[in-house]
């Protein structure tokens, strides 16, 4: 797929793609956005950028059969505190921060050093294609 980046704004971009998350999680699940002050625009591509959020919300709504709190925040993150982040690909550089989090029963040790790896899936045969996650870390 050809990437389309654009410079967007993130506090739009949640907010126009809230109705469809809440649908996606259902009634049981408490959707909250919680939107950064004063985001920095962002150079994305919408249409990646949204399906990376639906994967992460289908994947916490699948964790809360009972249901529970889904959430998912921004915040700009400066250069010096990207420096503090492990994440070695990570190029030191002001960043928009989404951080999506859930209350589900969270991955077992063993899996979550696959759960990367293109179609792995811990889903009964027919519900997942293993692809969520690895499209997400991509």
């Amino acid at each position: 797929q050809t990437l389309r980046p654009e410079v967007l704004n993130l506090t739009d971009v949640l907010a126009d793609l809230r109705m469809l998350l809440a649908r996606l999680v259902g009634n049981d699940i408490k959707l909250k956005i919680d939107h950064g002050r004063d985001l920095w625009p962002v150079k994305v591509d919408i249409g990646q950028f949204e399906q990376v959020v639906v994967n992460l919300a289908v994947n916490a709504r699948d964790a809360m059969p009972s249901g529970g709190d889904l959430t998912v925040r921004t915040r700009n993150v400066t250069t010096e505190e990207c420096k503090s982040f492990a994440y070695r690909e990570l190029t030191p550089a002001d960043y928009v921060l989404v951080d999506v989090e859930d209350t589900g029963s969270g991955i077992a040790p063993d899996v979550l050093k696959k759960i990367f790896e293109p179609f792995f899936t811990t889903k009964e045969v027919g519900k997942g294609t293993g692809l969520g996650l690895s499209m997400v870390y991509g």
